[in-house]
């Protein structure tokens, strides 16, 4: 088992690990993106018992940013159209939890991490280490990932919870009925398969 989907604590001997299946979903870039997280985090929610309503939410975003980005500085240069002040709020990725925390009454901390070359790596490191280290009892890993998926533009939302009990995921259930799992450049999902992730 790789790193990435297991980590032992050698000072308290406990590890960390995907304490649930994975789940993943898929939709068309653009304002539909708050729909598929709410809806992925909501899922894993459902299968986790008890729910982990004290497990902070790190989002890997950086995809997402960077697509929102580049249709604000098209807006901005469409010299024929007046910019509205909403317009900027898009390019808030904590936006992307907003509607799953109001819906769940989730009171956990919620973090969006933006990096260059892609935040997953970061965001389960930074779980992990927190369930490792006895700061949380477990923590919930959302990436959204832009990429082709069948020949269509596709955004792509996978979560995971991290426990304690460093068992390894069981699996990795879709919620949509046209997403190959295995095609998708998701850290998550790598790390799920048990191929290396960068923790």
């Amino acid at each position: 088992m790789s790193v990435a989907t297991q980590a032992y604590d050698t000072h308290t001997g406990a590890q960390a690990g995907f304490a649930r299946a994975l789940v993943a979903g898929a939709g068309r870039p653009g304002p539909g993106t708050v729909q598929l997280v709410t809806r992925v985090l909501a899922a894993l929610v459902a299968e986790s018992d008890p729910p982990p309503r004290a497990a902070p939410i790190v989002l890997a975003a950086t995809d997402h940013c960077l697509h929102v980005v580049a249709e604000y500085v098209t807006k901005c240069e469409d010299t024929a159209r007046r910019l509205r002040p909403s317009v900027s709020l898009a390019l808030e990725p904590s936006l992307l939890l907003g509607r799953f925390t109001v819906e769940q009454g989730w009171a956990a901390p919620c973090y969006a991490l933006v990096t260059p070359g892609g935040a997953g790596a970061g965001a389960l490191r930074w779980a992990t280490a927190a369930v490792r280290s006895g700061s949380v009892p477990a923590a919930v890993v959302c990436e959204v990932v832009h990429g082709q998926v069948a020949g269509r533009e596709r955004v792509v939302a996978v979560a995971g919870l991290i426990g304690r009990s460093g068992a390894a995921t069981t699996g990795v259930r879709t919620l949509a009925e046209d997403l190959d799992v295995n095609a998708l450049d998701s850290v998550l999902l790598r790390a799920a398969r048990g191929e290396g992730a960068g923790t």
